[in-house]
């Protein structure tokens, strides 16, 4: 496994204010409909190991289309097709124009909470599975009543495989509901979320036996109408990241920031 193929495995690893009275959903749920995407994400940070320290930049545009529908009672079907990408890199770069007109189901619950996915077309390459992890959780989870003021959390465990590797990630995040605001026309609340990240495995990279730690911070806030439509959201992920080569016995340790954005367009 080369450094700078790590590098670039670990980077894909992402309104103004309404005058009225504050704005509340209550019993709100994802309602079924077809929503496009833009999702832009920059990805800054440092690599170091024993033969060398770089930087580096990953920069992620897509267009993807998601159609939500009921599947049952308690649980929403979300298709999503990627219906454009392209991928800017300081380094080398996997082709991720095999990915243009994908498909996932993903099931969710009608608030978000993540069940399952399924690539419809096949399996996919590895070295894309961080793309394809982040389309297919695109829908944010949040609680059915939201008031402004309103504070929860949630903590997620799970098992995860990404380039080979075996993960076990658990994530708390905080939840706020901000107020509310107009994007696009639409009216819709703002919950801002801080979550703490861990994760931690083993496998195989470009079939070399390594192991991985990962400790980061999320900190951003997604928008949702009284209707259940998500209009999108921002997000930055500080990530602090050790791989261990075993052969070698030799440390990579990654540290970068990752900034998102995620627009709801026509």
């Amino acid at each position: 496994m080369s450094v700078g193929s790590a590098r670039l495995s670990m980077a894909l690893l992402i309104a103004a204010p309404f005058a009225a009275a504050p704005l509340s959903a209550q019993g709100v749920e994802y309602a079924a409909g077809t929503t496009r995407y833009r999702i832009s994400t920059m990805t800054k940070g440092t690599q170091s190991s024993p033969m060398a320290t770089g930087n580096f930049e990953v920069g992620l545009q897509q267009q993807v289309t998601v159609n939500l529908m009921k599947h049952a009672k308690d649980t929403v079907m979300a298709t999503i097709t990627i219906d454009s990408i392209a991928l800017k890199s300081s380094g080398p770069a996997p082709d991720v124009s095999k990915l243009v007109g994908r498909h996932w189901v993903s099931l969710v619950s009608p608030t978000g909470k993540f069940y399952s996915t399924k690539a419809v077309d096949g399996a996919v390459d590895p070295a894309l599975a961080q793309i394809t992890e982040g389309v297919s959780h695109i829908l944010p989870q949040y609680r059915a009543n939201l008031a402004t003021g309103m504070t929860w959390a949630d903590t997620v465990s799970g098992k995860l495989n990404q380039q080979g590797m075996d993960l076990e990630r658990t994530s708390v995040t905080n939840y706020r509901v901000a107020g509310d605001t107009t994007i696009g026309g639409q009216r819709a609340l703002r919950v801002q979320r801080i979550a703490n990240v861990k994760a931690a495995g083993s496998g195989t990279m470009q079939n070399t036996p390594v192991t991985m730690e990962t400790v980061g911070t999320s900190t951003g806030a997604f928008f949702l109408t009284p209707k259940g439509v998500y209009l999108g959201g921002t997000n930055t992920d500080d990530v602090n990241l050790k791989i261990t080569i075993l052969a070698q016995n030799t440390e990579i340790t990654i540290k970068q920031i990752a900034q998102t954005t995620t627009e709801a367009i026509k």
